[in-house]
């Protein structure tokens, strides 16, 4: 037998194989998502008749696979028999009929593949992202060799997603680099969070690089195997020798004489040393600056306290009086994974979160998918642009604000409102017999305005008898609990602070002074971050940044857009050392003319609705956290560079 199945011992269990057999593709194709199977033979044939009726899939609903397509089981059979003998000849060295789609003949076969219009604006963009998951070898996905002078050297900051991609690029650009990393391993925020529960809310195969395809074991990977995902991309990269761990930058300060970098770095003994380089890429992230509440008597409290993010090694809970402060996306995760543990449970509620169906919670990926992967690019390539489409830009249109929709405080537009009616139904009909939870549990703003979480227990486990949930938020801390806003004082043996991060506070870790001496805080007025397309600020020359303001997706891949961003910053620096410049940074003119067309397009989104309160927003109610363009539409900007938006130096 060629594909097998062995048990690791630190994480579940891996598929590794050389091929399949017939039996095997046979077995796989007949659980295989239908649409993505229609488009590998569609694509392995050259054969535009696949795609006409009767093999047209139909609209999925929600974010599910519609792994059937909504297809007769007739014309489900002869998409699976067809799909088996193309890659079983692909298997045998066979070249498709068509290796990669034209932009038209892409957007057509995404139309027909999702069962729903896509416009031709997409088609660059999608003909690239599904070459680049078949053959990255490809002459047309190659980018232009970078002309970098001896001694030239070039500095990351951080291992995490941003770190990973950037490491990626510059390992091809064959230039001198250095990543530092303040943690003792590479993940960035999955090697920081380690409490129960953790997990991407991102179907694995869409939370991955391009260039690194993994053989994911469940549908939504959980902390562990995303964390040792994560460093071994870093290890195939040939890039953990790149990597000084356990180092911290203090401060980057630019040198405007030889238009140079000082950084200073401090090892984990305490010693601080220089480094001097031409190019800083700052990939620090910023979900880990924790945020605790201002509260008196924070300390006074006799039992054990921590933020969600600082999760004990040698916790006990059993049995234990537990507080958890917040209803977000650790809490959500937390309070479902030690429920069973603890003697009781009161979880504090600010507000309500919209909470989605979660059918695919720990759900396992079978074997023979999982073999199909892993053989199967064509394959692998359709179902990752699903996703890619159902998760991204799908989602993104119903954020927008619709200025003639006639309910306004209840929802953004006709297919938001679509959302919260079904969100609304779910909701009811997991607390169907508890009227008092349905009463607490549902929000009062649009769909999609805070962070959309996905059940996985919550709703059954805030219904236990051991379970509190209290919307009351907490006050104050005494010596034996906490105190809530209606004035009850609830004793407890632990408080988990699921309070979030300072999400606002973009590169806060460091002290960063560009031309002139200014420094970044000051010139972002501390938690109103503006950079030019999130990678580049006016004063700071060569100082970039991977997942800056604005650059987290509200929908989609945060790994997608930190490679678009870094292949930007590739092109950048290709651009500027080709033309003698020495440092780039934005033109004011031009970080002025993006930010006010964030703000512009952020206004007719869901996340400006006054009807709640989210991190994505600054201390002053802007929003700097998410991103307010289609994918379609950043990419479009970043594709092409222009150094006219750049001072030249």
């Amino acid at each position: 037998m060629d594909a097998t199945t062995s048990e690791g011992i630190d994480g579940p269990a891996s598929v590794t194989l050389d091929r399949l057999t017939e039996a095997e593709v046979r077995t796989a194709v007949g659980i295989a998502n239908v649409p993505a199977l229609l488009m590998v033979v569609a694509q392995f044939t050259g054969d535009n008749r696949w795609l006409e009726r009767p093999y047209r899939p139909t609209r999925g609903k929600g974010l599910g696979d519609h792994d059937s397509g909504g297809l007769p089981t007739a014309v489900q059979e002869e998409v699976r028999q067809a799909a088996v003998e193309a890659i079983l000849r692909l298997q045998a060295g066979e070249t498709p009929a068509i290796v990669q789609p034209s932009d038209e003949l892409t957007v057509k076969m995404m139309s027909v593949c999702m069962g729903e219009p896509v416009g031709s604006e997409y088609g660059p963009m999608l003909s690239s992202e599904i070459a680049r998951r078949i053959d990255p070898t490809l002459p047309e996905l190659q980018m232009p060799p970078v002309g970098f002078p001896p001694g030239y050297r070039v500095l990351v900051i951080g291992t995490g997603v941003a770190g990973i991609a950037a490491a990626h690029q510059l390992e091809d650009m064959d230039v001198d680099y250095t990543i530092v990393e303040k943690q003792p391993e590479s993940g960035g925020n999955w090697l920081q969070n380690t409490y129960p529960g953790a997990g991407v809310d991102t179907p694995s195969h869409l939370y991955s690089f391009s260039f690194a395809k993994n053989d994911w074991a469940r549908h939504f990977e959980l902390r562990d195997d995303l964390q040792r995902y994560f460093a071994q991309t870093l290890k195939d990269l040939g890039a953990q020798h790149r990597v000084r761990f356990q180092t911290e930058v203090v401060s980057s300060t630019y040198r405007e004489n030889d238009q140079r970098w000082d950084v200073v770095v401090r090892s984990v003994d305490g010693v601080e040393e220089t480094l001097v380089v031409d190019v800083v890429i700052s990939a620090v992230g910023v979900l880990n600056r924790k945020r605790m509440p201002d509260l008196p008597d924070l300390d006074t409290f006799r039992g054990v306290q921590f933020h969600s993010s600082e999760w004990p090694e040698d916790l006990d809970l059993d049995g234990k009086r537990v507080a958890v402060v917040g209803t977000g996306a650790s809490s959500m995760q937390i309070s479902p994974a030690i429920a069973d543990r603890v003697g009781h449970l009161t979880i504090f509620q600010r507000s309500p979160q919209w909470v989605a169906p979660f059918e695919k919670f720990l759900a396992p990926i079978p074997d023979e998918l999982r073999m199909l992967m892993q053989t199967c690019s064509l394959y692998h390539a359709w179902y990752w642009i699903r996703l890619f489409w159902q998760f991204g830009d799908k989602v993104i249109e119903s954020l927008r604000i619709d200025p003639e929709w006639g309910h306004p405080a209840r929802s953004v537009n006709a297919r938001n409102d679509a959302h919260r009616e079904y969100f609304t139904r779910y909701l009811k009909s997991r607390l169907e017999d508890r009227p008092d939870l349905v009463e607490k549990t549902l929000p009062d703003y649009p769909p999609f305005g805070k962070r959309i979480l996905l059940d996985n227990g919550w709703f059954d486990t805030i219904q236990r008898d051991d379970v509190d949930l209290v919307t009351e938020y907490v006050t104050a801390v005494t010596p034996t609990g906490v105190v809530d806003g209606a004035g009850t004082e609830h004793e407890v043996d632990v408080i988990i602070w699921a309070t979030g991060f300072q999400a606002a506070r973009f590169v806060s870790s460091m002290e960063v002074h560009g031309a002139d001496g200014v420094g970044l805080r000051d010139f972002w007025d501390d938690d109103d971050p503006r950079a030019y397309l999130g990678v580049s600020v006016p004063g700071f020359p060569n100082f970039f940044m991977l997942g800056g303001p604005n650059s987290f997706p509200g929908s989609g891949s945060f790994m997608y857009f930190m490679e678009v961003q870094m292949r930007y910053i590739r092109g950048l620096l290709t651009e500027m050392l080709a033309g003698g410049v020495t440092a780039i940074d934005a033109l004011p003119e031009a970080n002025d003319t993006y930010n006010a067309l964030v703000d512009d397009t952020h206004a007719r989104t869901v996340w400006t609705h006054p009807g709640m309160r989210t991190y994505y927003r600054n201390s002053q109610g802007r929003v700097v956290f998410v991103m307010p363009f289609l994918n379609v539409e950043y990419w479009n900007m970043t594709k092409d560079v222009d150094l006219h938006r750049y001072t030249l130096r």
